[in-house]
């Protein structure tokens, strides 16, 4: 910690929401959420590397395209998708349903992410990449702002972050909404609130049915995040 200075909030949160390790030892201290959300900055920026590099070798738009999603899904550890198949798993268990429902939700989830994204022309991805990262971390803390702290997180990684304070939530929320405008026009406005609506939407049905938020529920807000900002890049 004297080593990092102001930067072990980062290193904290580079630690426990990506796969990535700093080299020095980092303790399991609460995550701020303001780190959580500027870690999607390099987090949207690895992703578009990567479809970029794959483009310039000469494979195809589409494919390199894929590649960058999969670089975005990767660089956050899978901790979105892992939290969508979860939350989708208790709804599941709750109905007494059939036990294929979080599957199809995952895949389906991601297909459509993957398509919304291969229809965007490689000048927009290294925008759409980075609002796409920063919404859906926004989500997270978003919601986690709204609702009481969540103490039952044991998992090594997750998007699980101290409650931000209202001015640290205005300020990410403004933050996150000029990255949307700016990668998709007026149509971030809408991608933002609607993202806003949806989360909270989920934190009072999770309120209702687990009585407090989880760490699946903030992932799947992530991953509503995320949906929305390239459902609205490829329509725009």
């Amino acid at each position: 910690m004297r080593k990092l200075g102001p930067l072990y909030g980062g290193a904290v949160a580079l630690v426990h929401s990506t796969p990535w390790r700093w080299p020095l030892e980092i303790g399991d201290e609460a995550r701020s959420p303001g780190w959580v959300v500027a870690i999607a900055l390099p987090i949207g920026f690895c992703a578009w590397l990567v479809a970029a590099l794959a483009r310039t070798a000469g494979i195809p738009n589409a494919v390199a395209s894929a590649l960058g999603m999969a670089a975005l899904s990767l660089a956050s550890a899978a901790l979105i998708e892992r939290g969508v198949a979860d939350r989708v798993d208790a709804w599941q268990r709750e109905s007494r349903g059939p036990g294929v429902a979080a599957i199809l939700a995952l895949v389906f989830t991601t297909l459509i992410r993957v398509v919304a994204f291969m229809a965007l022309a490689p000048d927009r991805w290294l925008a759409v990449l980075v609002a796409t990262a920063v919404v859906g971390r926004w989500a997270a803390v978003f919601l986690q702002a709204l609702g009481d702290p969540i103490l039952d997180d044991h998992s090594p990684r997750s998007l699980v972050a101290t409650p931000s304070p209202a001015w640290l939530t205005v300020l990410l929320s403004a933050g996150a909404l000029v990255l949307a405008v700016l990668a998709l026009g007026k149509g971030g406005v809408a991608a933002v609130a609607i993202t806003a609506a949806m989360a909270f939407v989920l934190g009072v049905d999770a309120q209702r049915r687990d009585h407090g938020l989880t760490a699946p529920v903030v992932a799947m807000a992530a991953a509503i995040g995320e949906l929305c900002v390239l459902l609205v890049a490829c329509a725009s």
